[in-house]
């Protein structure tokens, strides 16, 4: 018997900071000074466990974030009292690290209450030092992490170095690419932006995030088109208004039908939508041809619970279950499942977790999967890894049951 699925309202929201610290380890050259206590480190540790290659807590070596706070327990009058001279020591440390090309900072939620001027000692340290030096506007008290996220890459378009006129028509800056962590899923998914739009004749210049560093920032210059996806929609209008090209807004390309909507949607725009055709054409058949046996045996009619704080996946996923032919339970629960049938849930795996759900995690954080070679989900390259391991977990769960 499958047990009921906790309501939607309870899936775990993951704070604002959490999305601020994806966003730097996403930057190869960061730091990050948090204006909080020590237990700013939960939020490191958590990416550290979403991500084996993560830098922001390194065994060995200056760690990534900073924190202000001097004593455990941290009051009303600590933080009322004068803490500049601790925190300009601070931000001098940081800048003084030979690897450090952009030093970010931002604030612990009850610091944001006291109005400590953490945004003015960043603006004094900007002039003092070759790092780039930028304050993420605090939104600890309500934002989510995908606030955190987008937030950071909007701070960063605003102050990084971008010279206008370097472009070029056959070049595209990405922006708005939620790189989590720097595993081979996240690679496999790079891989397959770049071909998509190599395949209709445009040149990646710069991803925002990739894992690169300020150089990988600063190149966006020499695109001639900015390719805005959904996490930071922001920071791709401000980079275009920047450079003074063009912005073209599409959807995450996961599933047949968001890749074939984001190819045709930059195509369109640069005068070259013949060849996407031809090329969807192509890679959408082969792409069925490769997963129509197993969709047909395997998952066709399967129910399928989607359970995301992230808007733009979960839109995804539904689309992707109505091409799989997956009956989405996402409304009513695995309780509306018929008879012994073993439900899949695609959530993250930060708190939810059912033993008699067969779980395929999806989204940040991923505490179960941690690839060794390219498993993207993106694209015609992530369909094929998709269907692969939802059909891995319907086989597995089917041996797990018939063995008790």
């Amino acid at each position: 018997m499958i047990a009921p699925v906790a309501p939607k309202d309870d899936i775990l929201r993951l704070p604002f900071l959490n999305g601020v610290y994806v966003a730097v380890d996403a930057i190869s050259d960061s730091y990050l000074i948090v204006d909080g206590p020590y237990c700013v480190f939960t939020k490191a540790e958590m990416q550290y466990c979403h991500n084996l290659r993560c830098r922001l807590l390194p065994p060995i070596g200056y760690r990534r974030v900073v924190h202000t706070g001097q004593i455990q327990r941290e009051e009303v009058q600590s933080l009322s009292a004068d803490r500049s001279g601790l925190v300009e020591r601070i931000f001098a440390d940081v800048c003084a690290q030979p690897d450090a090309g952009i030093v970010l900072s931002t604030a612990f939620d009850f610091h944001e209450l006291v109005g400590f001027p953490l945004k003015e000692i960043s603006r004094r340290h900007a002039g003092a030092t070759s790092a780039l030096v930028c304050h993420v506007p605090s939104r600890s008290l309500g934002g989510t992490w995908l606030d955190g996220y987008a937030l950071t890459c909007a701070a960063l378009a605003e102050a990084v170095t971008l010279r206008p006129g370097r472009g070029r028509q056959d070049a595209v800056a990405i922006v708005g690419h939620l790189q989590d962590r720097d595993e081979p899923d996240a690679a496999g998914n790079l891989r397959e932006l770049k071909r998509l739009l190599g395949a209709i004749g445009l040149r990646v210049t710069s991803v925002w995030l990739s894992g690169g560093g300020r150089a990988e920032l600063e190149a966006a210059e020499r695109a001639g088109l900015v390719v805005s996806m959904p996490y930071a929609r922001e920071a791709a209008r401000i980079v275009a208004r920047r450079l003074g090209v063009s912005l073209c807004e599409v959807d995450l390309p996961l599933g047949l039908s968001a890749t074939e909507d984001f190819l045709l949607k930059i195509a369109a725009r640069v005068g070259r939508r013949a060849r996407a055709k031809a090329f969807i054409k192509a890679e959408s058949a082969a792409a069925v041809r490769d997963t129509e046996a197993h969709v047909l045996r395997l998952l066709a009619g399967r129910g399928v619970l989607i359970l995301q704080e992230d808007s733009q996946m979960e839109a995804r996923l539904r689309e992707l279950s109505v091409d799989l032919g997956l009956r989405d339970l996402s409304a009513s629960g695995a309780q509306s499942a018929s008879g012994s049938e073993r439900v899949l849930c695609l959530a993250p795996t930060a708190r939810f977790f059912q033993s008699d759900l067969l779980h395929v995690p999806m989204g940040y954080p991923n505490y179960l999967e941690h690839p060794v070679y390219e498993r993207p989900f993106l694209g015609y390259a992530g369909l094929r890894h998709l269907v692969d391991r939802l059909c891995a977990a319907v086989l597995h769960g089917e041996a797990a049951g018939a063995g008790r």
